[in-house]
């Protein structure tokens, strides 16, 4: 793949985002002449929802770094918006019967997840239960220690009192965490069939309305210089974006040479999974699966917000989170934390002037990565 992804956390203001991803704005990576030569922008603001073509305050950002509007027949041909949210209406008055199935499966996978969280609600309490019955035994016990073979404890025939305890401590906390990855997977599994079922019912790949809608989002995918994601209802913005079926476009885009430039929610999506803490929770966040994300980023699961929604101060924290979802880099990214991903290469790189880039471990540290430091994954 010859292009890359920008990921910041949640920058303050649009300029300050512009801003810092200027110089890969006005650059290119593209295989095409043409598109290298135009610069297009293509802006993705569905998660904006009803003011998704408030963009304004964008398009006048692009103009002072150098990237300026070019008119036809009255439309910006330069700087572009996806217009997702346009299209789901325009498909909604050509195919109410495919937009009302669509509403059904978005419904029935709520329910999904709401049966999930329930059966995670008990586990995360063990959890919790397990960590502090051995803190109350010995105050330095961690969960990376706990979470680690119950051999480390070295149990022989006839040992009795603390190693005993920690043994039996230790094979619960584990039993939890396995339980909680088998939960994600099933869920993983359950949204995808729910999708696939409702979407074969519906004929959604044989719907005329759709098929032209999804040409005309492909073409502006694919005709841009570079793409910017922008942060809002990650809900719409991912169910949307799979509606159309837009993961091969995006991909493709890449291998051309796009480059991407992705915030908030717009970073979570190109995840294969996407991860959000979970607001129903009594008297504290977790962190909970909320769907398949678009698998575009494949060895790296992104937290934005992170010092506003991560307790990076607890290694316990970081240590159940780096464990829970181990099978991907867990990388924590504030206002001012820039990354570049090049997946061609799989290297990830910090550049944020303001912030670093951190890295959460199964040991509980904190992994602060500096302008210019590749990123271990």
């Amino acid at each position: 793949m010859r292009g890359a992804i920008l990921f910041n956390g949640n920058a303050e203001t649009v300029d300050d985002l512009i801003q810092a991803a200027a110089p890969l704005l006005r650059s290119s990576r593209h295989e095409d002449p043409e598109v290298a030569r135009s610069r297009r922008v293509l802006l993705v603001t569905a998660a904006w929802a009803e003011r998704e073509h408030d963009e304004g305050h964008v398009k006048r950002s692009l103009n002072a770094i150098g990237l300026h509007s070019y008119f036809e027949h009255g439309f910006d041909r330069s700087l572009v918006n996806l217009s997702l949210i346009h299209e789901l209406g325009l498909l909604s008055r050509a195919s109410p019967r495919l937009i009302a199935a669509w509403h059904e499966q978005r419904r029935v996978a709520e329910m999904a997840r709401s049966f999930y969280l329930e059966h995670n609600a008990h586990l995360i309490q063990l959890f919790r239960r397990t960590l502090a019955v051995g803190k109350r035994a010995d105050p330095t016990l961690t969960v990376a220690r706990l979470a680690a073979d119950p051999g480390y404890y070295g149990m022989n025939a006839g040992d009795t009192g603390e190693r005993l305890l920690r043994y039996t401590l230790s094979r619960e906390l584990r039993q939890a965490l396995a339980t909680l990855e088998a939960n994600d997977d099933h869920l993983v599994d359950l949204l995808s069939e729910i999708e696939q079922r409702a979407f074969d019912a519906a004929g959604l790949a044989y719907d005329e309305a759709w098929r032209a809608g999804q040409a005309r989002l492909e073409q502006r995918i694919l005709a841009a210089n570079t793409i910017v994601l922008f942060g809002g209802r990650l809900d719409l913005l991912l169910d949307a974006l799979r509606l159309f079926r837009l993961r091969d476009a995006l991909a493709e885009a890449l291998r051309r040479g796009t480059q991407i430039v992705a915030m908030s929610a717009g970073a979570m999506v190109l995840c294969e999974r996407v991860i959000i803490y979970d607001d129903m929770a009594a008297t504290r966040r977790d962190f909970q699966l909320y769907d398949r994300g678009l698998s575009l980023v494949r060895d790296i699961q992104m937290f934005p917000h992170c010092t506003e929604r991560i307790q990076t101060e607890d290694p316990d924290n970081l240590a159940y989170l780096a464990r829970r979802f181990r099978h991907h880099a867990c990388v924590g990214l504030n206002q001012r934390s820039f990354m570049l991903f090049e997946p061609g290469q799989r290297r990830a790189t910090s550049v944020g002037e303001g912030d670093s880039v951190f890295v959460f471990d199964p040991e509980g540290r904190k992994i602060g990565y500096h302008r210019g430091e590749v990123i271990r994954m």
